[in-house]
C-alpha cells in the first residue's frame, strides 16, 4: 500500500525524497506537509518517517523561488540578482536538512522531542489543540471553495490499503447538492469521492452529483492547469508592477523603508512568513525585489 511505501523506516533518504518530490509537484510545502500529517495520525506512516519526509517538503520549496527568478530571463543583471537571492533560501533549506537528517539518523532526537511535546501521545491531550489560519487563507479560502474541495479521506483510505474505486460513484441523498446530503459522513448513503463539499461553503462548482472517478479526475487537472496558469500570470504580474514602482523617487522610499538591520530583518521576515503561512510566498515576494536591485 502507500502507507507501507511511505513508512519504509529502513531508508531515511526514500523518505526524504518522497518529500521532495511531492512538494516539487504541487508546489506547496504546507500541502505536503498537511498530507503527511495525516497519514501519520492516521498511523500509515511513523513518526520516523514523517520526519524525513517533512525534511524533503523544505527542500522541495525552494524550487518556487527560482521559478520567480526566472521572470527576469529578459535581463541578465536582473537574473543574475534574482537567482542569487533565490539561492539564499535554497542553500538554508539544504544546509539545514544537510545538518540535521545525519543527526537525526544517528540520534533520533527529533523523534523523542516531539514525543516529549505532546505528552508522548497521552489520550488527554485528544481534542485540546486548536488550529490557527492565516489572515490570506482567509481571504482566499471562500473563493477557492467555491470552486474545487479536495477530498482529504480518500487519501488516507488510499495509503491504509483502500481503493478509490470505493468512493464512485457519488451519490447525493434525493439528488440533494449540499454537505448535510453528499459529504455528511452520518447521511446514510451520502457519498463522495475525490472532490467533496464544504460544511459552510457548500458544494463548489466541480462537485457533481452521480460523477465517477474519470470525471474527478478531469476536474482536478482542469483545475490544476488553471491554478498554473494563474500563477504564471500573478508572476509576470508582480515582476512588472515591481519594477514600475523601482522608479524615481519611489525607488529611493524603498531603499530606505528596506535598510533594516541583520537580526531586524530577519525577524520581519519570520514575521511575515507567520502572517501568510507559507514561505514561498515571502520568498516569492522577495525575490523580484532582490532582482530590481
Amino acid at each position: 500500500t502507500a502507507g507501507a511505501l511511505f513508512g519504509d523506516e529502513s531508508n531515511p533518504v526514500a523518505g526524504l525524497m518522497i518529500g521532495i518530490l511531492c512538494t516539487v509537484l504541487i508546489q506547496s510545502s504546507s500541502s505536503t506537509t498537511s498530507i503527511i500529517v495525516s497519514l501519520v495520525g492516521s498511523g500509515s506512516v511513523s513518526v520516523q518517517a514523517g520526519i524525513y519526509m517533512v525534511m524533503g517538503a523544505n527542500i522541495g520549496t525552494s524550487v518556487t523561488n527560482t521559478i520567480v527568478a526566472m521572470g527576469h530571463l529578459g535581463d541578465g543583471d536582473e537574473l543574475e540578482r534574482a537567482f542569487a537571492g533565490a539561492t539564499v533560501h535554497d542553500m538554508f533549506n539544504f544546509l539545514s536538512v544537510g545538518v540535521l537528517f545525519p543527526l537525526e539518523i544517528i540520534t533520533h532526537y527529533l523523534y523523542w522531542l516531539s514525543l516529549a511535546i505532546v505528552g508522548g501521545g497521552d489520550d488527554d491531550r485528544a481534542g485540546q489543540g486548536e488550529k490557527w489560519e492565516g489572515p490570506l487563507k482567509k481571504i482566499v479560502g471562500p473563493l477557492t471553495k467555491s470552486i474545487i474541495v479536495p477530498s482529504k479521506s480518500v487519501p488516507t483510505y488510499i495509503a491504509k490499503g483502500g481503493s478509490c474505486d470505493d468512493f464512485y460513484p457519488v451519490t447525493c441523498v434525493d439528488n440533494i447538492i449540499d454537505y448535510k446530503n453528499c459529504a455528511d459522513s452520518k447521511t446514510e448513503g451520502a457519498s463522495v469521492g475525490l472532490i467533496s463539499c464544504d460544511k459552510k461553503a457548500g458544494c463548489p462548482a466541480f462537485f457533481q452529483n452521480g460523477a465517477t472517478q474519470r470525471d474527478d479526475q478531469i476536474s482536478g487537472a482542469v483545475c490544476f492547469i488553471l491554478g498554473l496558469a494563474i500563477l504564471i500570470v500573478c508572476l509576470i504580474g508582480l515582476v512588472t508592477i515591481l519594477q514600475k514602482m523601482l522608479m524615481g523617487t519611489s525607488t529611493r522610499i524603498i531603499y530606505k523603508a528596506t535598510n533594516l538591520n541583520g537580526y531586524l530583518a530577519m525577524l520581519v521576515g519570520a514575521g511575515l512568513t507567520i502572517l501568510v503561512q507559507s514561505s514561498s510566498i515571502t520568498t516569492s515576494a522577495l525575490t523580484p525585489f532582490v532582482g530590481l536591485g
